[in-house]
């Protein structure tokens, strides 16, 4: 009996954390879409700007598209499910629908237009990992990329005011200390990591976006670009 009760708790041990390991995919009924414009995506209860909101819904959320109107001003609707049993109205403006080049397009025309450059990378993460359509996610792979590197530039002239020519005694080297910088927390946040070149005393992108477009995207147009900025950021495919 006692040999019986101890297999079983050996057993136990090796199966549940397995399962506990295991992320239960959530299903959520209708066309699969997702958030981009987290300043129009108030959930609401009525298609209208004035009815009842439900929840703010924040960029990259996952939703299902039920079914679109338009209210009496003209904005389009969408009814959404954010869950099984969540529904809600939600301005189209504000999603993209995940087999929609039309909507791809959209949002890489948000991503143009966006002037703040951490706000297009987040833009264009959500538009590549989301909308993996060959017309639209090399190019949403491609101005990333091209961001992350304005970025780059941006952030070593504001490291070069804020921490100057100064580096703390000890064992710290000077790459350590300039990426411990705090201008780059945004964007190792944002899923961005910038190397530093010790001889020219600037921040460099580290290419990730361009080597996931390579990988992914090969034969697309946006490939050509993608390796010639990865020679010349010094880091060939």
């Amino acid at each position: 009996m006692f040999s019986r009760i101890l297999l079983f708790c050996l057993l136990s041990l090796c199966v549940v954390p397995s399962f506990a390991q295991k992320k239960r995919k959530i299903f959520i009924p209708g066309q699969p879409a997702v958030v981009f414009d987290d300043r129009l995506s108030a959930l609401r209860a009525e298609p209208d700007a004035k009815a009842a909101l439900q929840q703010r819904l924040s960029r990259g959320r996952s939703l299902g598209v039920l079914g679109a109107t338009k209210n009496k001003s003209g904005s389009s609707f969408l009814r959404v499910a954010v869950s099984r049993n969540v529904r809600g109205w939600i301005l189209s403006a504000a999603i993209a629908r995940l087999n929609s080049v039309a909507d791809g397009e959209k949002m890489l025309a948000a991503i143009a237009a966006t002037k703040d450059d951490l706000q297009k990378i987040r833009l264009a993460r959500v538009c590549a990992d989301s909308l993996r359509l060959p017309a639209i996610a090399p190019r949403a792979l491609l101005a990333l990329g091209q961001v992350a590197e304005n970025a780059a530039t941006k952030l070593s002239r504001d490291a070069d005011r804020r921490l100057g020519d100064n580096v703390p005694d000890g064992d710290l080297s000077k790459r350590d200390f300039e990426l411990s910088f705090n201008g780059l927390d945004r964007f190792n946040r944002a899923g961005v990591t910038f190397d530093y070149d010790e001889a020219k005393d600037v921040f460099v992108y580290d290419g990730a976006a361009y080597r996931q477009l390579l990988r992914r995207y090969p034969r697309s147009a946006e490939a050509t670009p993608a390796r010639e900025r990865l020679t010349a950021l010094g880091k060939a495919p």
